[in-house]
């Protein structure tokens, strides 16, 4: 169907839509309204039963608007990887320790995660440490009894 409808169809008009049973579109009379968003619909040629929803409105975006999810956009993310390779390169893997939440580890430590591989820390307080991965920076417990 080409254009958005904005109500339900009224009970017993018709709509066009994809039938997937026949496999093309079809013409579907509107049978019942199940919610004040959608109704149940019948295809005119097989009979199989559809539901039909409406869709909302998009709203349109404020420029520079940050999502509300607070995640920054692709083009402002920075690049992991190219992060990592930096920090590998100047810190180097030689002196990998293995991560345990009872060690305790200091700016620029090499440290083997066994689930997110080898990282690099990049900050340290007595409690956390933020270590960069190769695919993103994770803040990791450390120096716990």
């Amino acid at each position: 169907m080409s254009e958005q409808l904005t109500e339900l169809p009224a009970v017993a008009r018709n709509i066009n839509m994809p039938c997937k049973k026949c496999g093309v579109d079809r013409y579907f009379v509107v049978v019942a309204h199940t919610t004040p968003t959608s109704a149940k619909c019948k295809c005119e040629v097989c009979g199989a039963t559809k539901t039909f929803k409406l869709t909302k409105p998009k709203a349109e975006k404020k420029p520079g608007a940050l999502k509300k999810s607070g995640r920054v956009s692709k083009s402002r993310e920075p690049d992991h990887a190219a992060i990592w390779n930096d920090l590998k390169s100047q810190i180097g893997d030689d002196n990998v320790v293995a991560y345990s939440m009872k060690s305790k580890f200091q700016l620029a430590n090499a440290i083997q995660h066994p689930k997110f591989g080898v990282g690099f820390v990049t900050n340290a307080t007595n409690e956390k440490v933020d270590v960069a991965f190769q695919d993103g920076t994770r803040a990791l417990v450390h120096n716990r009894p």
